[in-house]
């Protein structure tokens, strides 16, 4: 480990989303700001709900005291409700629930604790970005997996010739292009070393908004099962599917419970992201070798963002259609407008849009300087996965419908 000498010359390294962010910042004021849709975002406020006050708040009083390390009873008690009743988890109390700082937290704490300095990680590709951040401060090597694009059938083998159909919210992926168990192992079998000790993936997937289906979670457990690996299950976009296919936790599957740990985040469902308010379901034997973590590295989770939590859960009939509705409208004004081709997504808040034939053969700064110049920043796909370079990720939730629809038309135009 290094000495404080050894760090005397060492600064921060911006990545391309920090030179992002300065470029629009640097534009800002002077009419010259593109339209930004690099960060998974949205376009609303916190939802007035979660700060107005339920009828009866005992859970809101005395907050500058310390609380439960494992979170507020009754986020706890309602959150049982929801994973047991929506997500179909077999937990048998809310002790088998741990609030953390966000998704990102309760990923840290099942890599940290659960695996070995050096163990391997296989990450169904492509993947959220910082994933890579989160494997490498636990001390375990993450291992890229292609996947999500061959489960929509899409070849990244070979460039598309032209435009690609865009397809509508109700259309779907169609069923004759779902893979087997069979050829869903095989995918994974050749990334499986005598170090791999688990495997994660994001569902409905960020960036490419594909979703696995309740058969093909399923091929997957299966693989688990048979290899006895740990499951680490990204929940963030649980209610954000726009096919007829139904959403499936796969902890819910026979036998997955066990070695299974569901992470669940208020940032998406709740247009909340700023209150940094996440939670873990769990087995007893992992939830309890996760929460010493936990304490040790905040020791509780933020009391007044809970008690947010707690109003955001009982008014969740008013909260999420609406922003259903409101985002199923700016995803319809992309997918009307965008000539580009892109993986035919199922869900989350995205359009994986392939630009491999416009950005061949350029770097990093060639295509931000072409993007400012289109006037619309997308995410680049490089690092959600080795294999996306030449792809870019449109957050269709960051804008209104009518700002969505003219970004596409610039995109269009890169």
């Amino acid at each position: 480990m290094p000495r404080p000498a050894d760090l005397r010359d060492l600064r921060f390294k911006p990545t391309i989303f920090n030179r992002i962010r300065d470029e629009i910042s640097a534009r800002a004021g002077s009419g010259q700001a593109p339209i930004a849709l690099h960060v998974g975002d949205t376009y609303f406020d916190l939802p007035p709900e979660l700060d107005e006050p339920l009828p009866a708040e005992p859970w809101n009083a005395r907050l500058s005291r310390y609380g439960e390390t494992q979170g507020e009873t009754e986020l706890r008690r309602r959150l049982f409700k929801k994973v047991v009743n929506k997500n179909r988890l077999p937990l048998t109390s809310e002790h088998e629930i741990q609030i953390v700082f966000g998704a990102t937290g309760g990923l840290f704490l099942a890599m940290r604790r659960l695996l070995d300095e050096g163990d391997e990680v296989l990450a169904l590709s492509p993947q959220w970005t910082i994933l890579k951040v989160v494997a490498a401060t636990a001390g375990v090597k993450l291992v890229e997996v292609p996947f999500f694009h061959r489960v929509a059938g899409y070849d990244l083998d070979s460039p598309p010739s032209g435009s690609l159909e865009p397809r509508s919210h109700d259309t779907g992926r169609d069923g004759r292009n779902r893979p087997s168990a069979d050829e869903i192992a095989s995918w994974i079998e050749p990334y499986l070393t005598e170090r791999t000790r688990a495997l994660y993936f994001n569902n409905p997937n960020n960036p490419s908004g594909v979703m696995m289906s309740r058969a093909e979670l399923a091929a997957v457990a299966e693989f688990a099962k048979r290899h006895d690996l740990w499951v680490f299950s990204d929940e963030a976009y649980e209610d954000f599917v726009y096919t007829g296919e139904p959403y499936a936790s796969v902890g819910s599957l026979p036998g997955m419970y066990e070695r299974t740990v569901s992470v669940f985040s208020f940032s998406k469902s709740y247009a909340a992201a700023g209150i940094r308010l996440g939670y873990v379901c769990a087995a007893p034997g992992p939830l309890a070798r996760m929460h010493p973590a936990h304490v040790g590295v905040g020791y509780e989770p933020n009391r007044p963002s809970q008690v947010q939590g707690i109003r955001a859960l009982a008014r969740s009939e008013q909260i999420v259609p609406r922003l259903q509705r409101a985002y199923r409208e700016c995803r319809e004004a992309a997918i009307a407008n965008l000539k580009r081709p892109y993986i035919a997504a199922d869900g989350s808040f995205y359009l994986f849009i392939d630009l491999r034939e416009t950005w061949a053969g350029l770097d990093d700064n060639e295509r931000l300087k072409r993007m400012f110049e289109a006037g619309v920043v997308l995410a680049p796909g490089e690092p959600f996965g080795a294999a996306c370079d030449g792809f870019a990720r449109f957050c269709y939730t960051a804008e209104p419908p009518e700002k969505i629809a003219e970004a596409a038309r610039r995109v269009n135009d890169l």
